[in-house]
């Protein structure tokens, strides 16, 4: 089978420190373990995707990396900072830092729909005081503009297409100047030319050396932009390696005929 490698995304220099690291993160709901001892390292720059069939507990392993999912047990670092393991509890101090580290993009854009996008990308600065309303407003324009919204900056959220809502998302969570970015099926609830203007941006920030993880189910950006490739089923992290190590040179069966399938599918 040929390759699929068409538009590969030009390498940064990857660094080795270690932005994010998990260990051991396990979690169950009453007698079903979502988790099960899911590790993950991701470095300086480096673009890891998550992926497996629906349920295999992708989403829930990233809600817990920046603790909006509490695990039962396992250690979880921020750019060199323990801030969760199983032996002691976590403090408000802890959460509202690793919440401005992690910026994360859901699935639902979740814009507050009484502002425009300016005021969308604003808030946050505002609020954590990380920035004057005047330092505030310069930096929501720039960003806007960096994703291709500037001419929609006063709009109301509300007459934004999904695809431009999800851009306003990124925007935002680039304004707290995170360490990385966590992207949690960004374009599960647009259409497909939506969803190619968010991947377009997302290259766009891999190319820019961006720390990013992704959940996703859409294949090729997986296989044309990440760095590395997680693939989980049932709750388990079953493997996992470079892209193109993992959709064409798998191990286990199961992630052979998981990619296997995507392929195909990226062949029709």
């Amino acid at each position: 089978m040929e390759n699929l490698v068409v538009e590969r995304v030009t390498p940064v220099v990857k660094q080795t420190e270690s932005i994010i690291k998990a260990e051991g993160v396990s979690l169950s709901f009453g007698k079903i373990k979502a988790l099960e001892d899911v590790c993950i390292d991701v470095g300086q720059s480096e673009v890891v995707t998550i992926v497996g069939p629906s349920g295999a507990g992708k989403s829930t392993f990233l809600r817990c990396l920046n603790l909006l999912q509490k695990p039962d047990r396992g250690h979880i670092t921020i750019d060199g900072r323990l801030i969760f393991n199983d032996s002691a509890s976590v403090n408000k101090r802890d959460l509202l830092d690793v919440r401005r580290k992690l910026g994360m993009v859901f699935q639902r854009f979740h814009l507050f729909p009484h502002l425009t996008a300016l005021e969308n990308v604003t808030l946050a600065m505002l609020d954590a005081g990380i920035a004057t309303r005047d330092e505030a407003v310069e930096t929501a324009t720039n960003l806007l503009d960096r994703v291709g919204l500037l001419k929609r900056a006063l709009s109301p959220a509300p007459r934004l297409s999904g695809g431009e809502q999800q851009r306003v998302a990124i925007a935002r969570a680039l304004a707290m100047r995170p360490r990385a970015l966590l992207f949690d099926e960004p374009t599960s609830a647009l259409d497909p030319e939506a969803s190619r203007e968010v991947l377009s941006v997302m290259k766009e920030l891999a190319q820019q050396g961006t720390t990013m993880v992704v959940v996703t189910h859409e294949m090729k950006f997986a296989l044309n932009v990440s760095d590395r490739v997680l693939f989980m089923e049932s709750g388990r992290a079953i493997e996992t390696g470079t892209a193109e190590d993992m959709f064409y040179r798998a191990k286990s069966p199961r992630a052979r005929a998981f990619f296997a399938q995507a392929l195909d599918h990226m062949e029709t």
